[in-house]
């Protein structure tokens, strides 16, 4: 076995040490969680990490931890079972976490597979899998199929100390992967770019390098990099944990700052958190049969800390969708010469024209701005599954987009 392993030695540079144990939670940014629904798959029984699709808008993945098979599961914002799809070439040693990101490819979309969970701390090497995303319909019956083509990063730490890590993270900036340890001491290891990434069965090892040093109240368990690449989450079995950061800075350099604490309602065994793709909130997610998805959505009108006025009147797809039992309806009112406010309305109407909810009508200043809708009308009682159409009035702007709710 050793003449087919290639060692890569890099340099192991500790570049901080950040405590925050008294950080305070800052509840204005983030609402308080939604209920989605209930994971309908009874295959999904020990879920061990969660990611929202950009490729496949309503789809989220997860797979089951240690001792599952070798596959990934697909299910929609409402909990609908899509299916599961095989990963022809892998194992499941210890899988913990999964991430979305980019890869070799342009404009394509990975899954990366942390295969690297050691709670007994024995195993000496780790693995990430990657694989091109497949495409997934939310309206699909569900299917059981396979994928071919999945590659390998195989690495090991600094002194080949055993570490236990649950939590992935993929740099949608410079494709850089960083695994944070579920330790005392939250280390945070990178591997730089997808590069050290090997068709299976080639057995090639790299050693990654620590870029930052943690201190948590508890055990990181799970992690997640917006698509933007300008926000970061890593959250323990109590808290999550949140940075902004600036697009010209590395993930290491905004994990020396110290974070704000977002809402988190401890789940058991919670072991899954990701960013809708969008960025309007977060998910969560646990471990056991039929679990629960939770979202907490965003509540303020920018996610910059620098503010920036929208240059033009725009309706966003509202997300999820299709959704159950509420979406976010995002848009923007620009900055107009000698116009600083606008009358606005933003209407749900039914396939039939007639008129369900009014959910803004007031005079709004430019900005951002997104709301959301629970699937109820004005009085209050929800409607039936089906189409609809929200309509944003703003002056003589008018826009209208559909949506679907499935009860």
């Amino acid at each position: 076995m050793k003449n087919k392993v290639t060692f890569f030695k890099q340099s192991i540079i500790v570049l901080s040490i950040s405590v925050f144990i008294n950080t305070t939670v800052v509840p204005q940014q983030f609402g308080s969680r939604i209920d989605m629904g209930i994971i309908e798959s009874d295959e999904i029984n020990e879920a061990s990490g969660i990611e929202a699709s950009s490729k496949n808008p309503g789809v989220f993945w997860t797979f089951n931890d240690s001792g599952g098979e070798n596959k990934i599961y697909a299910f929609s914002s409402t909990g609908k079972d899509l299916g599961s799809y095989k990963i022809n070439g892998s194992s499941n040693v210890d899988w913990e976490d999964i991430s979305i990101g980019p890869g070799p490819t342009e404009n394509e979309y990975y899954i990366y597979i942390g295969d690297f969970g050691d709670n007994g701390h024995h195993r000496t090497y780790k693995s990430i899998y990657r694989i091109i995303e497949p495409f997934v319909d939310t309206l699909q019956s569900k299917v059981d199929t396979a994928l071919d083509g999945v590659t390998r990063l195989v690495f090991k730490y600094p002194d080949e100390i055993k570490y236990n890590a649950e939590a992935l993270m993929i740099d949608p900036l410079t494709n850089d992967v960083y695994v944070v340890l579920k330790d005392d001491i939250t280390r945070v290891f990178r591997a730089t770019k997808p590069d050290s990434f090997h068709w299976v069965p080639d057995w090639i090892v790299d050693t990654l390098e620590v870029v930052d040093t943690l201190v948590f109240r508890s055990k990181a368990n799970a992690a997640d990099i917006s698509d933007s690449g300008t926000e970061i989450l890593i959250k323990d079995d109590d808290f999550v944990y949140h940075w902004y950061r600036d697009s010209t800075e590395s993930v290491a350099e905004t994990l020396g700052r110290i974070p704000k604490v977002l809402p988190y309602v401890k789940e058991p065994n919670g072991e899954g958190i990701c960013w809708a793709p969008d960025s309007s909130g977060y998910y969560t997610f646990s471990e056991g049969l039929h679990p629960h998805l939770y979202f907490y959505p965003r509540i303020v009108t920018s996610i910059s800390e620098e503010y920036i006025y929208p240059s033009k009147f725009e309706l966003e797809q509202n997300y999820p969708n299709p959704f159950n039992p509420s979406t976010t309806i995002k848009y923007s009112i620009p900055n107009v010469e000698n116009e600083n406010l606008h009358s606005v309305q933003l209407i749900i109407y039914n396939i039939l024209g007639r008129e369900v909810a009014t959910l803004i009508n007031q005079e709004q200043s430019s900005g951002n701005y997104q709301v959301q809708w629970d699937g109820k009308n004005d009085n209050g009682t929800r409607v039936s599954s089906g189409v609809y159409f929200y309509r944003l009035i703003a002056g003589s702007f008018i826009i209208t987009r559909k949506m679907m709710l499935l009860q």
